[in-house]
């Protein structure tokens, strides 16, 4: 890759997922045109790679950066860092790292992508642990749920840390004029759940935030405030309950017992969910807190949910999200 960038380049890592370069490569390119503000760089086996572009990149700011290792998804995300300098994610993170790209987008090890955004770009400073996020719909209103996985164990410090990040991503990102904070809780007293959230509630009414106070699991889905924090280990599985009623309610449809107008209305129901709640609308979480831009998209991405990743990686390139949220951390 040349060092002089012209426009900023998002780096894609064209193996990752489960589908690779026949679904990633694609997808990533679907609203790219030869005047768009970014040029992409596909990361991985140079000629599957080609094979995609073959025919359709000949005007497209797109180039190959050709890797020769791959890391599997079973593997110890911290030493597959170590032991494989040339596969897409560490050879992609590591040409962010000195400049020649500003966002890395990758379908592959959640793992790794995190360990490699810790151990090459680092944290930004003031941040002690990075949270992924990730968008989810409510009936009110787009919410951005953070800690989605990276830390199963907190400190109530760290949680009023992932507030912060979270209110400059919503700001900047989601168009928040000033965004509210709640804390996932099992009940809404100030002094009611566990250690961890009672000191976090104290915390969080004391900072210069917009604190909503504690938020109950029947309200996430309501949209209570625009960021909604908490621990790797809760959050994750808000995630996936929310991932889950989409697939409940297509197996409900299926049952052999409804009538057909039974039937009809669930297909409307079905039709607003798969085109609304949908982790392939918003592409993939992001890992505030490093000093850089990572994007992991879900394993099972399609070629729509790829176009949607290196989306958001433009959003937060363009909106200079890491020095933002550094500024608002100091």
């Amino acid at each position: 890759m040349s060092d002089e960038i012209t426009r900023p380049v998002i780096a894609v890592d064209a193996m990752g997922g489960d589908h690779g370069p026949a679904v990633v490569v694609p997808g990533a390119m679907a609203n790219l045109t030869a005047d768009s503000p970014y040029q992409l760089a596909f990361y991985g086996d140079a000629a599957a790679i080609g094979t995609e572009l073959d025919g359709i990149a000949s005007d497209l700011p797109v180039t190959v950066v050709p890797c020769t290792q791959d890391i599997d998804m079973g593997e110890a995300p911290a030493s597959a860092i170590r032991k494989r300098p040339d596969s897409p994610i560490v050879k992609a993170m590591t040409h962010q790292k000195a400049g020649n790209v500003q966002a890395v987008v990758s379908a592959g090890s959640t793992g790794a992508m995190v360990a490699a955004s810790l151990i090459i770009l680092g944290r930004l400073s003031g941040v002690d642990r990075p949270a992924i996020a990730t968008i989810i719909p409510t009936s009110s209103r787009e919410v951005l749920l953070l800690d989605a996985g990276a830390n199963v164990q907190c400190t109530p410090e760290q949680l009023v840390c992932f507030a912060q990040m979270g209110v400059v991503f919503a700001r900047e990102i989601m168009g928040k004029a000033e965004p509210t904070v709640g804390l996932i809780n099992i009940g809404s007293e100030a002094k009611k759940g566990s250690e961890l959230t009672v000191a976090t509630h104290a915390l969080l009414a004391q900072a210069d935030l917009c604190f909503h106070g504690n938020v109950e699991g029947n309200e996430i889905m309501r949209g209570p405030s625009d960021v909604l924090v908490t621990d790797g280990f809760t959050g994750n599985t808000v995630l996936k309950m929310v991932e889950g009623v989409g697939h409940f309610l297509g197996g409900v449809a299926r049952r052999p017992d409804l009538d057909s107008d039974q039937q009809k209305a669930f297909g409307t129901v079905l039709g607003y969910m798969q085109s609304t709640f949908t982790y392939e609308i918003y592409g993939g979480a992001m890992l505030l807190g490093v000093n850089g831009i990572s994007i992991i998209a879900h394993g099972r991405s399609s070629a729509f949910a790829m176009g949607n990743a290196v989306r958001v990686a433009w959003e937060q390139v363009h909106a200079d999200l890491p020095a933002r949220t550094a500024a608002a951390l100091s």
